[in-house]
């Protein structure tokens, strides 16, 4: 669980929200995980779905609460690591054909592609760029192979939001799959990341573009058929 902790903390400090008065909130909601995490009695309930995460600005004692359910439930969230051991990651080639068709009036650079590989761990990752007039979207899929070093943190980090005058990056779920959407009003830019089966990792990042399209490219990807590689 430590280790979780850490790189939930890493996750956060790569955001905007680390340089911002929240800081200190975060650190309490750690703290109060660590204190939840030691408690013999664990919830059999499981973590509750949500459409959008807690809104730290508008709700943080919700948001708090919210950290002390997970830790609770920390117990389950081990044996749901526990039965989804880590595999092998597919083939590059089968993992480029799920990256989508440039759409009409877009152009479409080389996708590209490799695996890393650390300890008995390895990862593959695939990318490709899609232009049009000065818009660009870079979309990449990530195989993690059930290695839950890598899912457990990002699960975390779904479940809290955080938005301003100058954009927002907040916890979402599209149907049963969760993830992180953030967008700055005046760059114009985004991301949306969805981990379909705690495995597959699709990112979406957008240049001079409007915070619908992310969502929009989303809708181009076959992630049912993900989701069966990942159950097979």
């Amino acid at each position: 669980m430590k280790i979780i902790v850490n790189n939930f903390l890493l996750a956060i400090g790569r955001s905007p929200w680390y340089a911002s008065a929240k800081y200190t909130l975060w650190v309490i909601i750690v703290s109060i995980m660590l204190v939840a995490c030691s408690d013999s009695e664990s919830s059999k309930s499981e973590i509750p779905q949500v459409e959008e995460g807690i809104d730290i600005n508008k709700n943080p004692v919700e948001a708090i609460q919210k950290v002390i359910e997970i830790g609770k439930n920390v117990n389950n969230i081990q044996q749901e690591i526990a039965n989804k051991e880590p595999v092998e990651p597919i083939s590059l080639k089968e993992l480029l054909e799920y990256l989508p068709e440039a759409p009409q009036g877009w152009t479409a650079e080389k996708p590209k592609g490799e695996t890393n590989s650390f300890g008995n761990h390895s990862i593959s990752q695939v990318h490709q760029s899609y232009f049009q007039d000065d818009k660009q979207i870079k979309v990449s899929i990530f195989d993690w192979a059930f290695n839950s070093a890598l899912y457990m943190p990002f699960l975390l980090t779904t479940e809290f939001s955080q938005e301003s005058t100058n954009g927002y990056n907040k916890g979402i779920k599209i149907g049963d799959i969760p993830g992180r959407e953030e967008y700055t009003y005046a760059s114009k830019e985004g991301s949306l990341n969805l981990l379909v089966n705690s495995r597959f990792l699709v990112e979406i990042e957008g240049f001079n573009i409007e915070n619908t399209e992310l969502r929009e490219w989303w809708q181009r990807f076959d992630t049912q058929s993900l989701a069966k590689i990942s159950n097979k």
